[in-house]
């Protein structure tokens, strides 16, 4: 028993040891080190000069800052845009891939597909799309009698050409989710429900709706946190022009880092950027306690 015990324990230590020195050198050590520098006047074009310490000097900067409060207005903005669209077509797409039709098994396969593609690859496809010459969209708009877009080159545009990339991209994801729970929602309500004469419409909001609710929160919920962080088909897109229409709080953070090289000022605009996820977060899980249905 206790050599049982003992070889248990190195098995344990065997793999939690390797998994923890990896978690420290990748997630802790690089968020403690950007806290460091957070209160630090850090330039990386004067590498020999002491990094000084500042107090909360680069925060009351990041804060106080203009371009902050507008890209941080961009980013709400676009998570608008993409949630709201992603959860109306999402559920509309849960609900037709849900029925028993002729090969929709496939039609599932496909739909899923834009999701697993890496962001900078679905950056570079509407890249193509979204040429103002040479592009297929203005190609196939000409057919109709549209004049050219300029998608991703004009201000009153290049914000809408990254949504529509976006939604592209995670409405299947949506539509995976709400899928999964409108086949597992009992059939008795339903049932209640015709015999009592309701319409499609009406069976839909007061019956189906009602019992995915739980699920579309915490699925927009998943949504608004990987859309605040939104940054690779930006990057590849616009670079968060043209001027500063598209510039989000990640392509700020990124700007002050490593295009003017004040990686204090950086690291700061990351942990208020942090914070903000923190409370969104929090206000989540509060509104999951105060509501019984979504407990």
């Amino acid at each position: 028993m206790a050599y049982s015990r003992k070889r248990n324990r190195r098995i344990f230590l065997g793999f939690m040891v390797p998994a923890i020195l990896v978690l420290f050198c990748t997630t802790i050590y690089p968020m403690i080190y950007a806290g460091y520098l957070s209160f630090r006047s850090y330039d990386l074009a004067k590498l020999f000069v002491p990094r000084v310490f500042v107090g909360w000097a680069n925060y009351r900067e990041v804060l106080s800052s203009s371009e902050f409060l507008h890209t941080l207005t961009v980013t709400f903005k676009l998570m608008l845009m993409t949630l709201s669209v992603q959860l109306v077509l999402g559920v509309g797409m849960a609900l037709l891939v849900t029925q028993r039709l002729p090969g929709m098994g496939i039609i599932r396969t496909l739909l899923l597909i834009p999701m697993m593609i890496s962001p900078v690859i679905v950056g570079l496809v509407w890249l193509f799309l979204y040429f103002p010459e040479l592009g297929y969209l203005n190609y196939f708009l000409s057919f109709v009698g549209v004049s050219p877009v300029p998608w991703i080159t004009s201000t009153q545009w290049a914000l809408w050409a990254i949504a529509i990339a976006d939604i592209w991209q995670w409405t299947p994801f949506v539509m995976m989710g709400t899928a999964a729970a409108l086949t597992s929602l009992s059939q008795e309500p339903y049932e209640t429900a015709r015999i009592d004469g309701n319409s499609n419409w009406e069976v839909f909001w007061h019956v189906t709706l009602p019992q995915i609710k739980p699920v579309l929160i915490s699925l927009m919920f998943l949504r608004a946190i990987d859309a605040f962080k939104i940054y690779d088909i930006i990057f590849v897109l616009t670079k968060g022009g043209p001027g500063d229409t598209t510039e989000v709080l990640s392509m700020f953070i990124y700007r002050q880092s490593f295009t003017f090289w004040r990686m204090g000022v950086g690291a700061a605009a990351s942990f208020v950027s942090l914070a903000i996820i923190v409370i969104l977060i929090t206000l989540f899980f509060k509104s999951l306690s105060r509501d019984p249905q979504l407990a």
